[in-house]
């Protein structure tokens, strides 16, 4: 996916966007407190499923196991208000704002709803011309080639391994993305995607 970008192929404009879809596809478990083998024969049914083009079996499966995730955060939310209630009578204030904090609910891919549309669309501006006074006609010479020389593959695993931060669009963390890209178990995958990202970074440069 990330090569067809990089290679400026037709899916140019779509791939990136599917990359955020097909993360939280693939690494979604079966259940919460599913082991690493279950997981892992779930992630290998899900990339067979993408291969065959089946993607109406991967989204329904996707779709059943966050509505039992649903189900169990309805609980946990219960038990949270309990446990807030108890923390804040005892006095436990930071105990209690903490817990609040760490009570995220579901992750995963959302049902794109009529709701779930309206509150993308009132949290952007209309589309519309940039105002005349933003705008800078200058010109700006281009990047030269010789920067990217030294961006390969071993360089995005280094910094793979030293980034920290969210997860973001794609619900993966920065540590997840350092597993992947720099794990040894994952074989020659890793460093395919590893050049894969060299060459996504020069295309982006220039």
């Amino acid at each position: 996916l990330v090569l067809l970008f990089a290679d400026q192929t037709a899916w140019r404009g779509l791939s990136l966007s599917v990359v955020h879809v097909f993360v939280p596809l693939m690494l979604q478990g079966p259940s919460m407190n599913s082991k690493a083998r279950t997981s892992a024969g779930f992630l290998a049914l899900g990339l067979a499923e993408w291969s065959e083009g089946d993607l109406q079996s991967l989204v329904d499966g996707a779709g059943e196991v966050r509505v039992r995730l649903s189900r169990l955060a309805k609980k946990k939310e219960t038990g949270c208000h309990v446990a807030f209630a108890g923390l804040m009578l005892v006095g436990r204030v930071g105990g209690a704002v903490g817990l609040i904090d760490g009570n995220g609910g579901v992750g995963g891919v959302h049902r794109l709803t009529r709701r779930v549309g309206t509150v993308l669309a009132c949290g952007r501006p209309d589309a519309g011309p940039a105002p005349r006074q933003l705008k800078m006609e200058i010109a700006t010479p281009g990047p030269q080639p010789v920067v990217f020389e030294g961006i390969d593959g071993r360089m995005v695993c280094g910094v793979a391994g030293d980034v920290h931060g969210s997860g973001g669009p794609t619900l993966l963390d920065a540590d997840g993305w350092g597993h992947i890209l720099c794990c040894g178990s994952c074989g020659g995958a890793s460093e395919r995607l590893c050049e894969s990202i060299t060459e996504l970074a020069g295309c982006i440069g220039t």
